[in-house]
């Protein structure tokens, strides 16, 4: 066991600045030892050389050197109690030895019968003494008070199920007779077990989760690279937009110079000209003047005729009578900007096109990742942006923007049960008698109540509004230029045609169906307005619930085009031709279901909702 001089012998190879082994110690002249590393900082931090313990000061700093005899007792010192660390004094936040006087050693065991912690020495009674050998013994604990029933002043030993508690053997006596208890150490493999599988539960979240971060990390990776290629495409589309305008505008520049050199040179000859006929003229006044000076009659008399010709100096006063060149006012004419306008009103359609074009395009893109409001601008820019142009709030908006047409009612293809209206803007059934047709010539619906619209639509986008509330079946679409009219069904996307339809039955429910494919849509309410659009290039056929501004239903992949026949391709291919798929116009397609008389359908005007 060590003993309290050893102790302190031990205090007295620490140094008193770090409180730690002396690492190269040196003595300063007061006689007492310091880390040299600690002492030199220590006299560096402050103004006076002085030493620490005993407050001495010296003048100057003094030279260190190690003190090898002092620095070798030291580790001798340290190699001895690495040997006995079973002895070393107990340091802060270790269990301490309740046995030990003054200096507690550290515990090396906790006795559970005797409530005390025991360093290596106070332990040996234990390993000694048969009675104490049969102690439970564990590794030090400080927190035996926690460990002590507070009733029965007896160890926990026992844990209850019922309660969830720890209780010792006198508590099954008392309070937990009944309950079900079972040893710490059945409760500990359980408990301990349980762990391990949370742990390989939570291990293959991390896994997982991990995997998400790298997914996600690689997605962005991948989405920047291909944004950064779709910024690439897009500066090259516009800088070659840019490329071809300014070509257009050296050819355009290059033709204005072209004819304004043809007019300078019109001009010039005609000048040229001009100075023949003025030189002429001088010459024949100059002789004549000579003549009229002269006194010989015979001479004036033989001279006159061929100085003077009435019809001769008739063309001489009007010299401009002979030639075709523009008059002075023409000339100037065309010094003046009479291009500019024009290229002006150009350049402001294809400007307003393109703005438009791009104000849809930069929405569309916003909308498409739902960014919409998540990136709000500051109030400057949005200012500024609110004045130059209102952002639509959703597709149909943009679709009502830009695409609107006004439709009209071909009366000429309308089933003779069918009533047009004047203005081409109202179906209904016809009243009274029906009709028919002997005009051999007169394309119409003979089989079902349909009507076209008068004009087609070969490329682009379209959108269009009708009023179904006033009808209890109608049907909607557009159809191929090439469309049987004497068909019996509803026209399919088979033979050209792209239509929905509504019927609603007395019952309360609603239903809407897919004329083509037979599809039933059940709607908590009954659209009033229906509008429809048609994009050409991208063969896509949608209609809308106007009021909700919500899509009711879309057909996708539709061929608008046809194939040219055999004999138009080989007739191509004789003469050199490249062959190309036929682009049909789309005609808006309209019909009245059922055999109500009062239904009407009204073709409105596209309004924008703000």
């Amino acid at each position: 066991m060590a003993s309290a001089s050893s102790l302190l012998y031990e205090e007295q190879l620490l140094c008193s600045i770090c409180l730690g082994a002396f690492t190269e110690p040196v003595t300063i002249p007061c006689g007492h030892n310091y880390c040299k590393t600690c002492i030199t900082g220590y006299w560096s931090s402050s103004d006076q050389i002085q030493c620490p313990l005993c407050k001495k000061r010296f003048h100057r700093r003094p030279r260190l050197q190690v003190n090898t005899e002092f620095r070798d007792m030291v580790e001798h010192f340290n190699n001895m109690r690495v040997g006995n660390e079973d002895e070393i004094v107990a340091k802060p936040g270790e269990v301490p030895c309740d046995i030990c006087l003054g200096l507690k050693l550290k515990a090396q065991k906790t006795c559970l019968v005797c409530l005390a912690s025991y360093c290596q020495p106070h332990l040996e009674p234990h390993q000694r003494v048969a009675t104490l050998k049969k102690h439970k013994l564990i590794d030090p604990v400080s927190n035996l008070e926690d460990r002590v029933c507070k009733r029965h002043d007896k160890m926990f030993e026992l844990f209850c199920h019922t309660d969830q508690m720890c209780v010792c053997f006198m508590c099954l006596k008392d309070d937990h007779v009944m309950h079900e208890t079972v040893p710490f150490e059945h409760v500990f493999r359980e408990r301990k077990a349980q762990p391990d599988i949370e742990m390989s539960e939570m291990k293959m979240m991390e896994d997982a989760k991990a995997k998400s971060i790298r997914e996600i990390k690689c997605s962005v990776e991948q989405r920047k690279k291909e944004s950064e290629k779709e910024i690439a495409d897009i500066d090259e589309v516009f800088t070659a937009l840019v490329a071809s305008l300014q070509r257009k505008q050296a050819e355009l520049t290059e033709m204005i110079r072209r004819k304004q050199k043809a007019a300078e040179k019109q001009a010039e000859d005609h000048v040229t000209q001009l100075e023949q006929e003025v030189n002429e003229l001088r010459k024949r006044r100059s002789k004549m003047e000579q003549l009229l000076q002269t006194d010989d009659h015979l001479h004036l008399l033989q001279s006159w005729p061929s100085l003077y010709s009435p019809e001769h100096n008739k063309d001489l006063f009007h010299p401009l009578s002979h030639s075709t060149t523009p008059s002075t006012q023409d000339v100037s004419d065309s010094s003046q900007q009479r291009y500019v306008g024009m290229v002006r009103k150009a350049v402001a359609r294809m400007e307003k096109t393109i703005g438009n074009e791009m104000e849809m395009l930069i929405h569309e893109v916003r909308l498409s990742d739902g960014c919409e409001s998540a990136q709000q601008p500051d109030e400057e820019k949005t200012q500024t942006f609110k004045e130059r142009w209102y952002p639509p709030q959703d597709k149909l908006m943009m679709i009502q923007k830009y695409d609107a047409v006004d439709v009209t009612l071909d009366a000429y293809t309308a089933s003779n049960r069918l009533w047009v209206s004047e203005n081409g803007k109202q179906l209904s059934f016809r009243q009274g008698q029906l009709f028919s047709s002997t005009l051999w010539y007169m394309r119409q619906f003979d089989h079902q109540p349909y009507v076209l619209g008068k004009d087609g639509f070969s490329s682009g986008r379209f959108y269009y509004e009708v009023r179904v509330s006033g009808s209890t079946g109608w049907v909607l679409g557009v159809v191929k230029e090439s469309i049987n009219l004497q068909t019996f069904f509803y026209p399919t996307p088979e033979e050209g045609g792209w239509a929905f339809g509504g019927l609603y039955n007395e019952s309360p429910e609603i239903y809407l169906a897919d004329i083509a494919n037979y599809v039933t849509l059940y709607l908590r309410q009954r659209p009033q307005t229906v509008g429809v659009f048609v994009d050409y290039e991208k063969g896509e056929v949608s209609f809308y619930d106007v009021d909700t501004r919500t899509l009711i239903y879309s057909y996708t992949g539709c061929a608008f085009t046809e194939t040219p026949s055999l004999l138009k391709v080989f007739l191509h291919y004789l003469l050199g031709i490249p062959v190309r798929n036929h682009r049909l116009k789309l005609y808006p397609f309209f019909g009245i279901l059922g055999n109500n008389t009062n239904d009407v359908l009204v073709i409105t005007p596209v309004g924008c909702a703000t």
